[in-house]
């Protein structure tokens, strides 16, 4: 099944990746720099008529099927790329682009591009452990829990944190909430006062 990722080591492999593209771990994430790193080309629906795809495709997935899918990493030859559904906010596609990433990064195998319908619900154990793994990685990625906690003592509001690390609310305050960011900076300012 893969190696068994513990929460700290998705931590440091999330701050190995970001120094390894010279961003600091409290500063947004460049995706365009991470893939470009990785030679993992990203394509958004609205760009693949140009590459061949078919008109009845492209209105399945960009209109048709467009709440029912994010984004997809697709193995070419011995490399890969990302498609993207570019009826998606620009904080979501950045999401999107992470998590796809994070299936890269912790060498998740697939033996086929997975659109189903009803989700993550559909897939078998080992499949919804890794789509754990590939959330758990692209939250680190984005908002990395040390920065996470330094902006919860800051007394940052989810509206501030989206903005800064350029993700959307609902994203921002997952990773300050569950993540327990908030809980820890309280802990952590009621220790000093």
């Amino acid at each position: 099944m893969g190696q068994r990722w513990t929460r700290q080591a998705l931590e440091e492999l999330a701050l190995e990746e970001r120094a390894r593209i010279g961003a600091g771990p409290n500063a947004a994430l460049d995706l365009s720099r991470l893939t470009l790193e990785w030679g993992v080309p990203v394509y958004a629906t609205s760009e693949l008529a140009e590459q061949g795809c078919t008109a009845d495709a492209l209105e399945h997935f960009a209109v048709k099927g467009a709440r029912k899918w994010s984004a997809a990493l697709v193995r070419s030859g011995t490399g890969y790329f990302i498609v993207e559904n570019c009826s998606h906010s620009p904080q979501r596609r950045r999401s999107n682009v992470a998590h796809e990433m994070a299936h890269l990064l912790l060498e998740h195998e697939f033996d086929t591009v997975l659109f189903a319908d009803d989700g993550c619900r559909s897939l078998d154990t080992s499949m919804k452990k890794q789509e754990e793994q590939a959330l758990n990685l692209s939250a680190e990625l984005l908002i990395p829990k040390k920065a996470a906690i330094k902006a919860a003592i800051a007394g940052w509001a989810d509206e501030q944190v989206a903005q800064h690390f350029d993700v959307s609310i609902e994203f921002a305050r997952m990773r300050m909430n569950p993540s327990g960011a908030r809980a820890i900076a309280r802990r952590y300012l009621a220790k000093r006062a």
